[in-house]
């Protein structure tokens, strides 16, 4: 049996995921009607499970003052009642540049992208839940005469960790070989930055995406076996994992250079990266219930199996550019084209050559202030983002005290937010910019500044709530969702001020930014190694927001959306005979 508040977030859960899948495919099928009307049916079906979960929720939580408490959550939630025929009536004004019933060939590679990166992510965050379930200890709470840290002995939600017996895990590691376990993939992926970049732009995102993803998912089908066999080994298949893959980032932002009309880029980049919190959400709110019914080995078999699927299929029906596509149709190969600044046609292929083969302006890059703002933002980012995908489950564990399947509902909550989050924030910045309200500059500034403060106040909130589970639950929802909007900051930036060269920015900036990858984990470690307290993990916190507002102040200052005057391709001329001189003209002007 289980507890009403599980069956309330599991019909929940089921009554808004499934429709939400549903009807984005209602949206792919083109003129299928038979396909479209089932798409709409099953995601209607489905969200009945809702009258069973949030909606008579009130009723549960204080029965003396649901009819208040609906009352408000009714008023807000008809807000979309008004806002949302609004904001879709102002979608529906622009015209799709490329009509007719078929599914667009961007919108393919967008989709198999966005389901690389949940699987990519699935096979990296897999160890911050199995580690839960894999190691036979965890540090106690330690409890000294101070009122804050007696209030840090948070009341076991059920079989929180302090309860269970040691032999629940068969792995003797302390809070340093746990962080040296979880930030081991990213000593390799921070190694393969620069290198991925440039594998890219040599050899095109196809076969640096593919070959990688598929290695490295029947790596991570052999990591139980290695794992059981040396530590030491374990840590070294971690890292060339990380090595392996760390070219994907890179050559994806390389491929949208050539596949993204500028006006499109943002939702594009953002349905693609969003995969990333879908992955994190699924292994992390599915691995718990996994490690507690089939064992801790199942959390890397399945992620392994999927991401071999998906690297096979990548590898057949991806093609590099527009021109190699062998399903695109011709409308929208000249939309792709004319809009990117390429001539159509055999004269294409031969810059698009060109292009691979011209050398990169290193001097010119190493000394692009506009990058560094976008580095400075990233590393910010990423260490707050490493801090709560790697620690938060342990928090859930070992301050919540939740078991390891509840853990793993409220560690994924804010991801499902996030995923969201990133997606419309990516759609409306595109909306924005097609309407010209304002600058590209502007959009990418707002959308950092958003996407990094929020969070930092956040972050720090959920330190102060001691063992109010609800309100930490809550913060670090808001906290993790609004973080989404970052996507359509400075991730996507790098696009903007060098099309043709933006897997190599955003190689050396994200390999700059994944150091956080392996040096939070192990700084948490060694905050935490002699006291797992609430004092220990507001200090892991403030440490976030602070690197937050850092990466703010940097990117509102230093950061740029003008295509940077070396990375202008002045060799392409358009039909006229002109010089092309800019990927999106109405930007460069009032950019900031």
């Amino acid at each position: 049996m289980t507890s009403i508040a599980v069956l309330r977030n599991v019909n929940t859960t089921i009554g808004r995921m499934v429709p939400a899948v549903f009807i984005v495919l209602a949206g792919y099928v083109g003129c299928d009607a038979t396909a479209a009307i089932a798409c709409f049916s099953v995601s209607l079906a489905v969200n009945g499970f809702l009258t069973s979960g949030c909606v008579p929720n009130t009723v549960d939580i204080p029965p003396d003052y649901v009819n208040i408490l609906f009352g408000i959550f009714n008023t807000v939630g008809n807000i979309p009642g008004f806002v949302a025929p609004q904001v879709v009536g102002w979608i529906l004004l622009d015209n799709e540049p490329t009509p007719g019933c078929y599914l667009k060939a961007r919108y393919v590679l967008a989709i198999m992208e966005f389901f690389g990166m949940t699987s990519l992510q699935m096979m990296r965050g897999n160890i911050s839940v199995a580690i839960v379930a894999m190691v036979n200890t965890t540090s106690p709470v330690d409890v000294n005469d101070s009122a804050l840290n007696q209030s840090a002995v948070c009341p076991d939600r059920g079989q929180g960790s302090t309860d269970q017996p040691a032999s629940n895990g068969m792995f003797n590691w302390n809070s340093a070989d746990q962080g040296l376990v979880l930030g081991s993939y990213y000593y390799g992926y921070f190694a393969a930055g620069v290198p991925g970049a440039w594998m890219a732009q040599k050899f095109g995102m196809k076969y640096t995406i593919g070959l990688p993803m598929l290695i490295t998912s029947v790596m991570t089908l052999c990591s139980p076996l290695v794992v059981n066999f040396n530590f030491e080994f374990f840590i070294v298949l971690r890292a060339v994992m990380g090595f392996l893959q760390g070219a994907a980032a890179p050559a994806m932002m390389g491929g949208w250079g050539k596949w993204g009309p500028p006006k499109e880029r943002s939702m594009l980049i953002s349905i693609s990266i969003s995969g990333v919190s879908l992955g994190y959400f699924v292994v992390v709110f599915v691995g718990g219930i996994i490690s507690e019914n089939l064992g801790w080995e199942f959390v890397f078999y399945i992620p392994g199996g999927i991401a071999t699927f998906w690297s096979i299929l990548w590898l057949v029906i991806i093609a590099e550019t527009p021109e190699d596509h062998p399903r695109i149709s011709k409308q929208e190969k000249q939309y792709i084209q004319e809009s990117t600044g390429f001539k159509a046609g055999a004269e294409k292929k031969e810059n698009s050559k060109a292009k691979r083969r011209r050398k990169v302006p290193w001097k010119n890059v190493f000394t692009c202030v506009p990058m560094y703002a976008i580095m400075t933002a990233l590393f910010a980012n990423n260490w707050t983002n490493h801090t709560l995908q790697s620690m938060l489950p342990t928090y859930m564990s070992t301050v919540l005290k939740y078991n390891l399947s509840q853990g793993g509902i409220w560690s994924s909550l804010p991801y499902v937010f996030k995923w969201i989050t990133t997606t419309v924030a990516g759609i409306m910045t595109d909306y924005v910019r097609r309407r010209k309200l304002t600058s590209i500059g502007v959009l990418r500034k707002f959308n950092t500044t958003t996407g990094l403060m929020v969070p930092a106040v956040f972050v720090v909130l959920a330190g102060y709530v001691g063992c109010d589970s609800a309100a930490a639950i809550a913060f670090f929802t808001i906290a993790v969702a609004v973080n989404g909007f970052l996507t359509s900051g400075c991730v996507a930036n790098s696009v903007d001020i060098a099309p043709d060269y933006a897997g190599i920015l955003f190689g050396i900036c994200n390999t700059v930014a994944n150091i956080t990858g392996f040096l939070a984990p192990q700084v948490i470690g060694w905050i935490l190694l002699d006291d797992n307290s609430l004092t220990q993990w507001q200090t892991v916190f403030w440490i976030a927001a602070g690197l937050d507002v850092t990466g703010t102040v940097v990117f509102l200052v230093f950061g740029s959306g003008n295509v940077q005057s070396w990375a202008k391709d002045k060799s392409v001329e358009n039909d006229s005979g002109h010089v092309n001189t800019a990927y999106n003209k109405e930007d460069e002007v009032t950019s900031m």
